[in-house]
């Protein structure tokens, strides 16, 4: 995920870092982990400037498994990651992509997502497109291009309406 912070009072990259990967703790991984299934769970959050110029990164660490997802069932499998496309505005060449790592079993019926899914992944994106205050100023996500270096803001989202393998992610980005 990328996000964007407007107007920070503090001028230093960690500090608007680590604020970032401290909002993102509070607000935006208890939202995250109620749509991954209890076998995920989450070890880290990290954080890292990317420009204008490159910084520091900040972390969130936690134990191992003490972060589990909040579905009700088990994984489906590794390999049916649901796509939460990230809409631009009009103009904007590219459009952004969120693949979540997995859905719990009793989350999908016949290929498409239940109710209780959809809500709880539209409850994480809307927290993420209202984003918060960090470091004094406003942090956003955004859509990012490395193809264009920009960051547009979004528009609207989307569950992808079928769940599958996901070709692209099953080879690392260069290869």
């Amino acid at each position: 995920m990328h996000w964007r912070i407007t107007g920070a009072t503090n001028d230093t990259p960690f500090a608007n870092s680590n604020a970032l990967a401290q909002f993102i703790h509070t607000n935006i991984r208890p939202l995250f982990l109620a749509t991954l299934p209890p076998d995920y769970s989450l070890d880290s959050i990290f954080v890292r400037r990317i420009g204008p110029t490159s910084g520091q990164y900040a972390s969130v660490d936690y134990a191992s498994g003490s972060q589990p997802g909040g579905r009700s069932s088990s994984a489906v499998s590794e390999q049916l990651c649901p796509c939460i496309t990230l809409i631009p505005p009009m103009g904007v060449k590219s459009a952004g992509r969120i693949f979540l790592p997995a859905v719990a079993k009793t989350d999908i019926n016949l290929n498409v997502p239940a109710a209780g899914y959809v809500t709880v992944v539209n409850a994480f994106m809307d927290a993420c497109l209202a984003g918060g205050t960090v470091a004094g100023g406003s942090a956003i996500m955004v859509i990012y291009s490395r193809k264009l270096n920009t960051n547009n803001n979004i528009s609207g989202y989307h569950l992808s309406p079928a769940i599958g393998y996901q070709r692209r992610r099953s080879h690392p980005v260069g290869s």
